[in-house]
């Protein structure tokens, strides 16, 4: 890869996956710098913060994550080094969602020292999910080559749209009316309720089953619901048998 290939940016390691396979197998010139996360929910104005709420998240649903939690240091240092970058140009990867729409705006508050040119790529041609990760390479491949460029005004307002974001210090963010916005940490706990019965059944399950009720544009991640089913347990309006260690391995009920 020439160091006058076009960055590719882009949120998770699904979405990160099938852009590598475009460079790969659909002469997708570039190369890809993935960000391991999810921005929908969790603090954005605190790096330790962030840390010890996904830490909390992942305390009782069962699986601790590969890598490092979430704490947006790559951000920091791609920053500075994106200042002294080569490559002509820097593109972002982002659909219609509130994780990726949050990843676009963040990145461009970040690029305030890129000199090249910043082109983004999701916001229209995405198949039946907007989001980067379920598409194919080939699409992906072909949405590059009609990618949008973002000018010095556009970023300035996105921009703009991360710092009010992360100023907020709220924990959940949801796609709203073409926007992202901030919504109370309990705006899903009635989907999880909805989900409960008021007989035994896995709370794996329902996890799973809220997850299914979520709209395109918001899909919420197991280990997010996860930490707010136990909410509900301490809160004496769903009711636990067993270990609550895992996830996979206590079952809930309605009281």
């Amino acid at each position: 890869m020439t160091e006058h290939a076009p960055l590719h940016l882009v949120l998770g390691g699904s979405a990160g996956g099938c852009l590598r396979a475009a460079v790969a197998t659909c002469s997708m010139p570039g190369r890809v710098h993935v960000f391991d996360d999810d921005l929908s929910h969790g603090p954005l104005n605190d790096k330790q913060a962030r840390t010890a709420y996904f830490e909390a998240l992942f305390k009782n649903y069962g699986q601790s994550p590969d890598d490092p939690m979430p704490a947006l240091a790559d951000f920091d240092s791609l920053s500075v080094d994106l200042g002294q970058d080569r490559a002509p140009e820097v593109c972002i990867w982002a659909g219609e969602n509130a994780s990726e729409r949050t990843f676009l705006q963040m990145a461009c508050h970040n690029l305030h020292l890129f000199k090249g040119s910043v082109t983004r790529v999701g916001a229209a041609g995405l198949k039946s999910l907007p989001y980067i990760g379920p598409q194919t390479p080939d699409l992906l491949a072909t949405l590059f080559h009609e990618r949008e460029a973002l000018d010095p005004i556009t970023r300035a307002a996105l921009s703009a749209d991360y710092l009010r974001l992360r100023d907020s210090a709220a924990t959940l963010r949801i796609w709203s009316a073409g926007k992202v916005v901030d919504v109370s940490e309990d705006y899903f706990d009635s989907k999880l309720l909805e989900s409960c019965e008021k007989d035994w059944m896995s709370a794996a399950r329902v996890v799973g089953t809220a997850m299914g009720r979520c709209n395109k544009h918001n899909l919420l991640a197991d280990v997010f619901l996860s930490g707010r089913l136990q909410y509900l347990i301490t809160q004496g309006v769903v009711e636990a048998s067993g270990p609550q260690t895992s996830l996979r391995d206590y079952d809930v009920r309605l009281r």
